[in-house]
């Protein structure tokens, strides 16, 4: 039978199998990081809290959501028992499968990095290209979020979780305004890493 009009079929994202994985694996993540979380110790919060300076006469002060994703994100990385943080207390306590994806996001976790990232380039319903503003590198990474929301010149702060085939944030990228990086993240950096050039101009 011939229909009367043009059918046109939606074309398939050369990147759809990559992309179905993102998600997986992000559905998977968001269920790890409340595990994670509840065993925290409960001196974790507050005593991170404290060295982020969000703590004001003995209470834990939030604003908003991005605020506690980063509390969470330092609690999680940065709080250590032992000489170990949550991630690595995990593993050796209650190590999954090993290639399941609860792994491959572990794995990733022990291998993350947090940063602060230019969007150089937004690809629609992928993510975007960043250029990390500490060591000039250019990264792809997957966020569909960042896809919809991002544009580029934006200035953001977050960890990347290193996949094999793929690069993802550990939660939400917190926008970062360029005064912020310029007046407290540069003199930082300058003192603590070598290789810092102090510029921050985009490298396309």
């Amino acid at each position: 039978m011939k229909w009367p009009f043009p059918f046109k079929k939606t074309p398939r994202n050369d990147n759809q199998g990559l992309i179905d994985r993102y998600k997986q694996v992000r559905a998977v993540g968001r269920d790890l990081n409340m595990t994670l979380a509840k065993q925290l110790p409960k001196a974790a919060v507050p005593e991170c809290g404290k060295k982020l300076g969000i703590v004001k006469a003995g209470t834990l002060i939030l604003n908003n959501d991005d605020e506690i994703a980063i509390v969470y994100d330092y609690c999680l990385y940065h709080y250590r028992r032992g000489g170990k943080n949550t991630i690595e207390r995990y593993l050796e306590n209650s190590a999954p499968a090993a290639e399941s994806t609860e792994m491959a996001i572990l794995n990733a976790m022990l291998a993350s990095y947090y940063s602060v990232f230019k969007v150089f380039e937004i690809r629609p319903n992928q993510g975007a290209s960043l250029q990390d503003l500490l060591n000039n590198k250019i990264i792809n990474l997957l966020d569909i979020g960042l896809s919809e929301t991002g544009a580029v010149g934006l200035d953001v702060a977050g960890r990347v979780l290193p996949f094999a085939n793929f690069n993802m944030s550990s939660g939400t990228l917190i926008p970062l305004p360029e005064s912020v990086f310029e007046e407290k993240i540069i003199p930082i950096a300058r003192k603590f890493l070598k290789t810092f050039s102090g510029s921050h101009a985009p490298a396309w």
